[in-house]
C-alpha cells in the first residue's frame, strides 16, 4: 500500500524516523523493541516478521534448484538464520 497512498508514505517514513530515534536514544535494544512489537502483531495477523517468506524467497530457491538440477549455492534461505529460527 505505501507504493500508492499517500498514508502508506507517511506510515512508512514515521516508522522508519521512529526507529531512528530509537537508535539514537537506546541503540539496539529499539530493534529488540520493534522485534517485540511484530511478535505481538501476529496474532492479528501480521507476517512480516518471516521477511523470506514474505518476499517469496522458497519459492525462488525452488526455481534456482530446480533450473540447475539441483546444483546451485545461492539459495536464499538455506542456511539462514529465519529457516533456523521459524
Amino acid at each position: 500500500f505505501q507504493f500508492i497512498t499517500l498514508a502508506g508514505w507517511h506510515a512508512l517514513n514515521a516508522s522508519a524516523f521512529e526507529l531512528a530515534l530509537g537508535y539514537q536514544r537506546s541503540d539496539m535494544a529499539a530493534y529488540v523493541e520493534l522485534q517485540e512489537k511484530e511478535f505481538a502483531m501476529e496474532a492479528d495477523g501480521y507476517t512480516a516478521t518471516r521477511h523470506q517468506r514474505e518476499v517469496g524467497a522458497g519459492y525462488f530457491d525452488l526455481v534456482n534448484t530446480i533450473v540447475t538440477g539441483g546444483q546451485t549455492s545461492t539459495l536464499a534461505l538455506e542456511g539462514s538464520t529465519e529457516q533456523e529460527q521459524f
